[in-house]
């Protein structure tokens, strides 16, 4: 076939051809239309995002909710302004029960705290993982709200990013709770095996040895008013949180979603602040401290780590934050301490306003002053006269009555020879 005669074939059959940029029969070319573009995630992502001021995040996984808030330097917290704070590096034995040595740098610390669907059991879920850190400008909070439960390896994936073996956290129960939790979900959801970091401090632990002897209630909250002088308003109660979100997935209800959020970003602000409190009353050895509870609790601490001449040093700070009234175990305490520094008047002086009352903390008063006597001064008549007393009050079982009595013998042997 020669090439003339296949055009004019090819001609002819052109107009049949449907063109999807022409009109058919007719010549008149039409633009081509644009598809149209449909959102990778439901509307009620995009919804939650906007109302919480936020940015919607998306990775391989899913989608989550990004909030950020930066506290500047002049941001006060209760009694306290930010830029008040030292930011120098604080010691780890300030934060732990016994002598650990190291050094926390504060620009490595990720403060953390849940909001979760529950307070415990294997469906709980944390859909809001707020973490804090320092900055140049101030204090940034990063909050990651999770939109549904079928996106919680996305929000996991881009929170394990923030763990590394450099940084430290700081949380207040996360020892116990949220970072267990967050561990559990990791491994539920593949993301990661543990969550990487170098200490952890947990200051409700902080809290407990210093202050529960005066507060009793260690919530943070209540520490909030009591140590941070802060107060919260119009504060949603932690037990009513899960049933906030339930909301959210039930009718895209985000009403109160806000107030989640604050509550969770002051309980990690006031964690900072604590943060600080805490270490300066260990390094400044409770300058700061009026309450004689407190120096006490302060005392106890220093006297589990055998540093004897600070408990010495408080147990000056009580006598000029008190009346010489003092309760009997914190007596007792501070005897022992003096005991064991061998400085035994101040140790028989206290023993003394003690011994006569029928309390446990008497009994051990006469029995100390009864080993003093016999061992120390040599005078068996005064040992004997405390060993009857503690053995009239001795609040403990057979074991004790026998020591008692092996003591009381002892003695009345001593005073024949003599």
């Amino acid at each position: 076939m020669s090439d003339d005669s296949l055009k004019n074939k090819l001609n002819r059959f052109q107009s049949h051809i449907s063109n999807p940029a022409t009109d058919t029969g007719s010549n008149t070319i039409r633009k081509k239309k644009e598809p149209k573009k449909s959102r990778q995630f439901p509307d009620r992502y995009y919804k939650m995002a906007e109302t919480m001021g936020g940015e919607l995040i998306t990775n391989h996984a899913g989608a989550y909710v990004l909030v950020k808030k930066l506290y500047p330097f002049h941001y006060s917290h209760g009694n306290i302004c930010l830029n008040e704070i030292s930011l120098d590096d604080l010691p780890l034995a300030a934060f732990t029960p016994l002598t650990e040595e190291g050094i926390i740098h504060q620009k490595q610390l990720i403060f953390i705290d849940t909001e979760t669907t529950g307070l415990g059991g294997s469906g709980v879920v944390p859909f809001l993982v707020g973490v804090g850190s320092l900055v140049e400008n101030g204090f940034e909070l990063r909050q990651y709200l999770l939109p549904d439960y079928s996106d919680e390896s996305a929000m996991l994936e881009d929170i394990s990013e923030l763990f590394k073996s450099s940084i430290s956290l700081v949380s207040y129960n996360g020892a116990a709770f949220d970072i267990p939790l967050l561990k559990d979900r990791l491994v539920i959801n593949r993301t990661a095996k543990d969550i990487e970091h170098c200490h952890h401090i947990d200051l409700l632990h902080s809290s407990r040895r210093l202050f529960k002897r005066r507060l009793k209630d260690c919530r943070l909250i209540n520490i909030e008013t009591e140590i941070l002088g802060f107060s919260r308003t119009d504060d949603t109660p932690g037990y009513l949180v899960p049933s906030i979100y339930f909301e959210w997935l039930s009718s895209e209800n985000l009403d109160l979603m806000l107030s989640v959020l604050e509550h969770n970003r002051l309980d990690i602000i006031s964690l900072l602040f604590l943060l600080n409190i805490v270490a300066e009353i260990y390094t400044s050895r409770g300058d700061s401290l009026t309450e004689i509870d407190d120096l006490h609790s302060l005392s106890r601490l220093f006297g589990r780590r055998r540093e004897h001449k600070t408990v010495e040093g408080l147990f000056s700070k009580i006598k000029q934050s008190s009346n010489d009234e003092y309760s009997p175990d914190l007596i007792l305490y501070h005897s022992y301490n003096f005991k064991k520094i061998k400085k035994y008047e101040q140790a028989v002086s206290l023993w003394e306003k003690i011994a006569d009352d029928n309390i446990k903390e008497s009994y051990w008063a006469n029995l100390e002053l009864a080993k003093y006597y016999e061992h120390n001064k040599k005078e068996v008549q005064k040992a004997l006269l405390h060993t009857r007393k503690a053995q009239k009050i001795c609040p403990y079982g057979k074991t004790h009555q026998h020591n008692l009595k092996k003591r009381l013998k002892r003695l009345q042997n001593k005073e024949l020879e003599v």
